[in-house]
């Protein structure tokens, strides 16, 4: 509401405009003119500025954000239990073992003791064919020195005779056990084949002697 004073003011206000040769004009739009091109260029490097620190802002709080929360790239552990083979279940307990057959241990108890005796008595007779065969080295067949020589090495063949006889045997025994073994038991397979091995070795080592004597003799 307009008062005689603000009227008298806004007269005074032109009076000195026209005096001063300006036209009256509001001081804002002046001033808003003027600065026009000054403030604007400032006010948007500014806002520039303020987008740049926020984004910044922004980054900084997901990054430490990011440290607040576990993160979802597999862990080592993962990836081993991702590549390990997968678990079988375990198998049921073997079966206990059975005793081989009593008629049977026996009689490879005997065939063994047949053959170790058997080789004792070999062993026994080995040094007077070895004497006798020295003794023929050069004779000629069919002398006194000859003929002792091959008795010598006959009674040796002799002893390792009764020998294979137990080797025989257990040589039967072996291939009936090994084929049971196939679909059943081998508790007596377990049984024979050391019986047999052991018998064997001993047959190899007479006949090696043997061998060597009679190479030494003519004829």
């Amino acid at each position: 509401m307009s008062t005689p004073q603000h009227a008298a003011k806004a007269q005074d206000r032109d009076g000195l405009a026209r005096h001063a040769g300006v036209g009256a004009r509001a001081c804002y739009g002046t001033l808003m003119a003027d600065r026009t091109f000054s403030v604007q260029p400032y006010s948007m490097r500014h806002g520039a500025l303020a987008l740049l620190v926020l984004a910044s802002l922004a980054t900084t709080a997901c990054s430490g954000d990011r440290g607040r929360y576990p993160s979802l790239a597999r862990r080592p552990a993962e990836r081993a239990y991702g590549s390990a083979m997968p678990v079988t279940a375990p198998t049921p307990d073997a079966q206990a073992p059975i005793a081989p057959d009593a008629g049977t241990a026996a009689r490879v108890a005997a065939l063994t003791d047949q053959a170790v005796k058997a080789d004792a008595r070999f062993e026994a007779r080995r040094a007077s064919a070895e004497r006798a065969v020295a003794a023929a080295r050069g004779a000629a067949v069919g002398s006194e020195a000859w003929s002792v020589a091959q008795i010598a090495i006959a009674d040796l063949d002799s002893a390792r005779s009764e020998g294979m006889v137990a080797m025989a045997d257990l040589d039967r025994m072996l291939v009936v056990a090994a084929q049971a073994a196939v679909d059943g038991p081998r508790a007596d397979l377990d049984l024979i084949a050391p019986a047999h091995a052991q018998v064997d070795e001993l047959m190899r080592k007479e006949l090696a002697t043997l061998d060597s004597l009679k190479s030494r003799v003519a004829g």
